[in-house]
């Protein structure tokens, strides 16, 4: 009997090991996490799903080596944030709960580069999509006009043909490559046509997009080819 408890402990011991150096060299990139790591790592870097332990705990998505994606990150103070990361900020929907004068406060919705931005608002909706590979909505602050980015492999997208803009309000203004509507009354409905090379300059397509913004703002639009 004894022996054959001996054979599994050292595999274990064995594994343990192996999976514990693993992380050495693994890193987080935030200071305040970087102690210990678990989890999906990327040239180095924790990349994908994991928990970093320092003098703050964060368990959730990493991307080169910083929290990305979902996320629940606990200061030493006792402070709690469960949301949305980009690059190692606060920035999307989430609640910060922390302790105010000796009780719970809560801070509930919508964040930007780590700063509470207020409550959650209905989300712009996508009516019409052709020829789009992805697209992407910002709210910076209050206001009553969009700004909309044409791309293409990741920079703007300087050949285009045959553009138009359609908004059930507004006026249209350019500002540098970037298409603008001002003076929106929202909830405001944009349909934007225009033809555009593939991302290998192989072929040109007409491209579509049509969507839905209902909250008042400052918004910035984006959309890839």
């Amino acid at each position: 009997m004894s022996k054959y408890i001996k054979v599994p402990t050292f595999i274990l011991s064995f594994l343990f090991a192996s999976s514990l150096f693993s992380q050495v060299d693994c890193k987080v990139l935030m200071p305040e996490l970087d102690s210990i790591y678990y989890g999906s790592c990327k040239k180095g870097l924790a990349h994908g799903k994991g928990k970093a332990i320092g003098a703050d705990t964060y368990e959730g998505r990493f991307r080169k080596g910083l929290p990305n994606g979902y996320g629940v990150y606990k200061w030493a103070s006792g402070a709690t944030y469960k949301g949305e990361w980009i690059e190692g900020k606060r920035d999307g929907e989430g609640t910060y709960t922390f302790n105010l004068e000796g009780g719970d406060s809560v801070q509930s919705g919508l964040w930007e580069i780590n700063v509470y931005k207020g409550e959650t608002f209905d989300r712009p909706r996508v009516i019409l999509t052709e020829f789009v590979k992805r697209y992407r909505f910002r709210r910076d602050g209050d206001g009553d006009r969009i700004l909309i980015d044409l791309m293409l492999n990741g920079q703007t997208n300087r050949d285009i043909l045959d553009f138009t803009l359609i908004s059930t309000s507004g006026s249209y203004f350019e500002l540098g490559r970037s298409h603008g509507i001002e003076t929106i009354v929202f909830p405001v409905i944009v349909k934007i046509k225009y033809q555009s090379w593939n991302a290998t300059h192989s072929s040109r397509h007409d491209a579509t997009f049509e969507f839905e913004i209902f909250e008042p703002g400052n918004w910035q639009v984006e959309i890839s080819n």
